[in-house]
């Protein structure tokens, strides 16, 4: 009996255990339960139902860029692209995959290296992000891929869209241009990035564009369809008599925010005509004197900005890369060039201001001045006469200046030109900008470890040597003197407005310097430009229109140094356009206003 009760006692106290851990097990089971329907129910609902619905990508629309008038400047346009999910494509064989990327490379006339080589610098990117492999579909390439789709597995067509100059090239360095982003940019971009980037998403790179990225980018929407495990779209009658069983809905796309910029359209045009009319290079820049507001900035030539945004042909890359009129730069800011003639307003202005001159200084040169053994050139080989500082600047007479230059040191005139915004960047909100140069004995201890020669200032003096500009900044250098002296910021953004025109942000007017000079020595540098036209023997008189009073200042820059009897024989047109002169007028009117 003993024995029977041992093992009884055994058997109840295993029984036990078992019956523990069984209820151990079971509370287990029972909060894994809990926690997957309860607390993450619909965390796992919505993978599934992801896993079901292929999520779509609708883009949103860049914000719209209108002139001061309210003149449609950028538009969208829509546009269709082939497009192939990896996690659906991969699913496939090795057979199918291929024949897929010969199909779709024969309907929308690519290669299958083209296909191929977007599929792979995709490669990082989720498997569930549909990658583009080929834009700007006709409607009978969106036809026969919509009808071979069953047989493409992966493939399918996505609405995009196409961003338009509505100009067509006029403006393109202002406007810029938008393209895709790629893998090699996107730890770039996405550093500082409002909203992550994914490859393929639009990116403004150059101009407005890319200045105004953050105000223009809408915000991407996603929609859902049912699709089987090869990624293609099931047709109604297989989904549940026509409805999607707990389809996600969708999010709809926001637009970018609208901008209106401080250009005005039919200025734009008009500077455009001139250089399409004489087939010449160059750049045009206008601003308004009493606010900084950009009225109109124009390089030429100029490119067609739309071909950017789409997948852009080697042969028209060619073409802009190897033309030697370089016309993807913008000549209006980031390209400088000796100020020739034109900074003899600044040369007036600091000898008048340092007392050095006035209205009575007269000198009476011949074609050329000595300095030391050197011989320094007038543009006119037997000189101009008695010439005061009036005369100086409308007959741009050389030697009045070299001789200026004998006693006004290059640091007070760097510091004039300074004052002015030269040899530093305008601030203008465009990418690219360059600062130009303005010498001073500091810059040439430091950059050449050598002492500025007094003769190297009757080069400055007259524009030429260690002095560059570049358009913006000699347009707000003649906007200083045309206001009296306030140097503004060039401001090319007017306001920002939501889809309903609303204004959502102004910008306001923002002095960079202000100056002190003397009224009545800012007179006589007036009286000086607007004799330029007046008079009869003015640089500008053949350009003179009556009633219309307008101060300028004429200017021809060398670009390779001539001998004294080329200097004044030299057929500027018949040379290579690398060698001819550069030629500047800066103005401004009303003179008075």
């Amino acid at each position: 009996m003993i024995g029977q009760n041992e093992q009884l006692q055994a058997f109840q106290d295993r029984f036990r255990y078992l019956y523990a851990i069984l209820v151990i097990m079971a509370t287990v089971l029972f909060l894994r339960l809990w926690y997957l329907q309860i607390l993450k129910g619909e965390e796992f609902k919505q993978f599934a139902e992801e896993n079901r619905l292929k999520k779509i990508k609708i883009e949103a629309p860049r914000g719209m860029v209108f002139d001061r008038d309210r003149n449609l400047l950028l538009d969208n346009h829509p546009t269709f692209n082939a497009i192939i999910t990896p996690q659906y494509f991969r699913a496939s064989t090795p057979e199918q995959r291929d024949a897929t990327i010969q199909k779709l490379a024969k309907i929308t006339r690519s290669t299958p290296k083209s296909i191929q080589d977007a599929l792979i610098k995709a490669r990082r990117q989720p498997s569930f992000q549909p990658v583009i492999v080929k834009k700007n579909l006709t409607m009978d390439e969106v036809s026969l891929i919509k009808m071979e789709m069953l047989t493409m597995p992966g493939v399918d067509v996505a609405t995009g869209i196409r961003r338009t100059n509505v100009n067509g090239v006029i403006g393109s360095h202002l406007l810029g241009y938008i393209s895709e982003v790629d893998s090699d940019e996107l730890p770039r971009v996405n550093k500082n990035a409002e909203r992550p980037y994914l490859q393929g998403d639009a990116l403004g790179k150059s101009g407005i564009e890319k200045q105004l990225e953050n105000t223009l980018r809408g915000v991407d929407g996603v929609e859902y369809v049912e699709v089987d495990a090869f990624g293609r779209k099931k047709i109604v009658s297989e989904r549940n008599g026509g409805t999607v069983v707990g389809e996600i809905p969708p999010k709809p796309a926001i637009p970018g925010k609208n901008v209106v910029l401080t250009i005005d359209e039919d200025l734009q045009k008009i500077a455009a005509e001139y250089f399409i009319k004489d087939g010449s290079t160059g750049a045009v820049v206008a601003l308004d004197p009493n606010n900084g507001e950009v009225l109109a900035q124009l390089s030429w030539p100029s490119f067609d900005s739309t071909e950017f945004s789409v997948d852009i042909k080697p042969e028209y890359w060619r073409a802009l890369s190897t033309n030697e009129d370089k016309p993807l730069r913008d000549k209006t800011i980031q390209d400088h060039y000796s100020p020739g003639s034109t900074f003899k307003i600044v040369s007036a202005l600091a000898g008048l201001e340092e007392g050095l001159i006035n209205e009575n200084t007269v000198t009476n040169f011949g074609g050329t001045f000595m300095f030391g053994s050197r011989a320094f050139h007038d543009w006119k080989k037997e000189g101009h006469g008695p010439t005061d500082v009036i005369r100086s600047l409308y007959r741009s007479v050389d030697t009045f200046y070299y001789k200026l230059a004998t006693r006004l040191d290059i640091d007070t005139l760097a510091r004039y030109a300074k004052d002015l915004g030269l040899g530093q960047r305008t601030g203008v909100a465009l990418p690219g900008e360059v600062p130009g140069l303005m010498a001073d004995s500091a810059w040439k201890k430091r950059v050449y470890k050598s002492e500025w020669y007094p003769g190297e200032t009757l080069s400055v003096i007259i524009g030429q040597g260690q002095v560059d500009t570049t358009p913006i900044q000699l347009a707000n250098m003649m906007a200083g003197v045309a206001n009296g002296g306030t140097i503004y910021k060039p401001r090319l953004l007017k306001y920002v407005e939501a889809q309903d025109g609303s204004v959502l942000e102004k910008t306001e007017p923002e002095i960079l310097h202000q100056t002190k000079w003397s009224a009545h020595n800012l007179a006589l540098v007036k009286k000086g430009l607007r004799a330029v036209f007046e008079r009869e023997d003015g640089t500008a008189h053949g350009s003179f229109v009556p009633g219309i009073d307008v101060g300028g200042k004429t200017g021809s820059a060398q670009v390779v140094k001539y001998t004294a009897d080329t200097l004044f024989k030299n057929n500027c047109a018949a040379q290579p356009r690398r060698y001819r002169l550069h030629g500047i007028f800066v103005g401004f009117a009303p003179i008075d206003d």
